[in-house]
């Protein structure tokens, strides 16, 4: 039956005898005295509950070893411990037998369907009855009480967990005996449940900030094995792209030019004809220096053989060639050539975005002065481009294609990227910075 939390009836008669082993207090399973542990005998009890609960990590040995000592303090034949998860879940921990409440393939439950929701929700301070069978308390619509009566658990104890005032969960204690627990008994049950809450709470902080690292390093595995992946795609991307530039060079840009000699040959007979041939020949002789533009991009052969500052100052004068206003540039190499010791792929990725940044500030800035500047910070090298255009706008930002580049390409480096719009002089700045360490794995360089 129910027992209200202020009624004391039907005190159990125990007999509490000195155990010599651990300097226990163990209530034998058929009591004949109405004794309960004097304050010497149960702080003796705490202090060994306190022993034997340091130390283990998993929730079972802990649960176990509480069980064990709290068995001198409060006889039981079944003990289980709830913790509050969030989004209204709990999790179940028992002792001594086990039941579907910590047996499940899944063993967060809903804390509605808990029989000891009462106490869970903090609806009521603790949970003393004589039968749990025939408790109503026990039993409503949805609730989770096969497991009462398959494990015969009958006279019940229920208190709350708290740490720092706030309820984290329960510990129950039952037996198989109807009318075996009192009200004395419930404040031992609660000095217990405050005894083993907040090594509880630790562990399952512990727990959950073990799993968060897991996850977090995990995730940083798959983003580093993401950018190796894609860091090698990109290395086969770029042999393919100077195989390209030498296929270009070697056949293109020779047929063209052979064309070109058989042009100038042609006679054409009137002076519309030849007007014609000449203005084809123009033509041509654009085409031409177009692809080799694109033969020098595609194949940087300054970069392989003279330097990363030497190649972005080669691709600087190439653009000056075919720009039709007149553009200052110039380039500052303040490490003394420290960007030539990074991997071959990180250094032509970098030379890449120069490029790209370069590029960007001729098309779209309308600027007339251009200067890159390389430096190094500790680890660190900078590669600053700065023009003197018209500055780079939010939208510029979420839209050119050429910007998108430069991020990707950074991303894929381990680089890092800063635009920034100038104000006196007015222009746009783009700044690269990358790790003299980045295309790097366990400390091994990548294979080319």
């Amino acid at each position: 039956m129910p027992r209200s939390p202020i009624t004391q009836t039907n005190h159990i008669e125990v007999t509490l005898k000195r155990n010599s082993e651990y300097g226990q207090l163990h209530m034998p399973e058929e009591g004949v005295s109405a004794l309960m542990p004097n304050a010497g005998e149960a702080l003796d009890c705490y202090l060994s509950i306190a022993q034997a609960i340091a130390g283990p990590t998993d929730y079972e040995l802990v649960l176990e070893n509480f069980a064990n000592r709290l068995r001198a303090l409060i006889a039981h034949d079944h003990l289980d411990i709830v913790l509050l998860h969030p989004a209204g879940m709990q999790i179940c921990y028992e002792a001594r037998m086990h039941t579907s409440w910590s047996h499940t393939q899944s063993p967060a439950r809903p804390t509605e369907e808990s029989p000891i929701r009462d106490v869970l929700r903090g609806d009521t301070p603790y949970i003393l009855t004589d039968d749990a069978w025939t408790d109503p308390r026990f039993h409503f619509e949805g609730s989770d009480s096969k497991p009462l009566f398959d494990a015969n658990l009958h006279s019940r104890i229920v208190v709350p967990l708290r740490v720092q005032g706030a309820l984290i969960g329960s510990l129950a204690i039952s037996s198989h005996k109807t009318d075996f627990y009192n009200e004395e008994l419930v404040v031992l049950a609660q000095g217990a449940a405050d005894l083993i809450s907040a090594y509880l709470f630790a562990l399952e902080r512990g727990k959950e900030a073990k799993e968060s690292a897991v996850a977090e390093l995990e995730a940083t595995g798959r983003e580093q094995a993401l950018r190796l992946g894609a860091l090698r795609l990109t290395e086969g991307m770029e042999r393919e792209r100077q195989r390209l530039g030498m296929d270009l060079h070697d056949q293109t840009l020779a047929d063209l030019a052979r064309i070109r000699r058989r042009m100038s040959r042609i006679d054409g007979g009137s002076v519309a004809a030849q007007k014609e041939i000449n203005a084809l020949q123009d033509e041509l002789d654009h085409c031409l220096d177009e692809v080799r533009g694109i033969v020098e991009a595609m194949k940087p052969g300054v970069l392989q053989m003279f330097g990363f500052s030497e190649a972005v100052e080669a691709h600087l004068q190439r653009c000056q060639k075919h720009m039709r206003r007149e553009i200052k540039m110039r380039v500052q190499d303040q490490t003394d050539g420290q960007m030539d010791t990074l991997q071959d792929t990180v250094r032509t990725a970098m030379f890449r975005i120069v490029q790209e940044a370069v590029n960007n500030a001729l098309k779209h800035t309308a600027c007339d002065c251009i200067d890159v500047r390389i430096s190094q910070d500790g680890p660190n090298m900078f590669v600053r481009v700065d023009d003197n255009g018209t500055g780079i706008s939010e939208a510029d930002l979420q839209s050119k294609s050429g910007i998108s580049n430069i991020k990707t390409r950074a991303d894929l480096i381990s680089a890092t990227v800063r635009f920034e719009r100038l104000a006196d002089p007015k222009g746009t700045r783009v700044e690269i910075s990358v790790p003299q360490t980045a295309g790097q794995a366990a400390g091994e360089p990548l294979a080319l």
